[in-house]
């Protein structure tokens, strides 16, 4: 009895850390998106479960559960760099979960599906040497702080700064070259909305563009950046979560 009243009170607290202006005080597991979210897994449209996901990560803050099926669901649909950045956010919000160990083994997995998908690396234990794939996949854990830092900073609403404060240490301050080079961002070109976008019906990359930078000039960044998933403009499809660059 006093384990189940311990257990909710935790809980309780959880759905209290829901801060934003306007949306009541509930636990996240009862929103009508994440129940919504549950039921389209059980009948195994992941698609489907994973926009209710994202929409309850849009409508809360500390949408922990969320981004944990969220990443389960990426992963599903072999979809690993978002899966490692929802499986990164839940950590960030429940550093001390008994799923912690758990998420961090699926947060390595994901991360060599990734490399298994980078094209002419085939990463089979037999094709690279396992000092090499250390290698990758320590550039990759890299990439990933520099991205949960930018989203702490969003989180909070600070501006990024342009250069780290020199009295301050900053851990990437001189970070390693991602595997996957960024590309540039286009001189005055306003910053992203958000960090993913799943594929609606009639969307193109013009129209994500827009909404992400306020501006169509960016389509060709979002076609490179989802060279992994999408060949050309015309291979877009509704569901598809692309990743959105700076």
């Amino acid at each position: 009895m006093v384990r189940t009243a311990l257990t909710f009170f935790v809980l309780l607290l959880v759905g209290c850390d829901d801060t934003t202006p306007g949306l009541p005080r509930s636990l996240e597991t009862e929103d009508q998106d994440f129940k919504q979210g549950q039921l389209f897994q059980k009948q195994g449209e992941s698609r489907k479960a994973l926009e209710c996901y994202l929409k309850v990560i849009d409508a809360r803050r500390g949408s922990a559960e969320s981004h944990l099926e969220a990443g389960r669901l990426c992963s599903e649909l072999n979809d690993p760099l978002p899966a490692i950045y929802h499986y990164n956010q839940y950590i960030r919000l429940k550093p001390t979960s008994e799923q912690r160990k758990i998420v961090e083994q699926m947060i390595r997995t994901a991360e060599k599906q990734f490399m298994q998908q980078l094209p002419g690396r085939p990463m089979e234990p037999d094709a690279v040497g396992s000092g090499d794939l250390q290698d990758q996949l320590r550039k990759l854990r890299t990439e990933n702080d520099r991205l949960k830092l930018e989203i702490t900073n969003l989180t909070r609403g600070q501006a990024r700064p342009n250069a780290p404060n020199p009295t301050t240490p900053v851990a990437t301050a001189t970070p390693e070259r991602p595997v996957v080079a960024t590309p540039a961002t286009v001189p005055g070109a306003p910053g992203r909305a958000f960090a993913t976008y799943v594929v609606g019906k009639n969307d193109t990359l013009s129209s994500i563009s827009r909404k992400a930078y306020g501006t169509s000039a960016r389509s060709n960044d979002l076609l490179k950046a989802n060279a992994n998933v999408i060949s050309s403009p015309n291979a877009l499809k509704p569901g598809m979560t692309l990743v959105i660059p700076e």
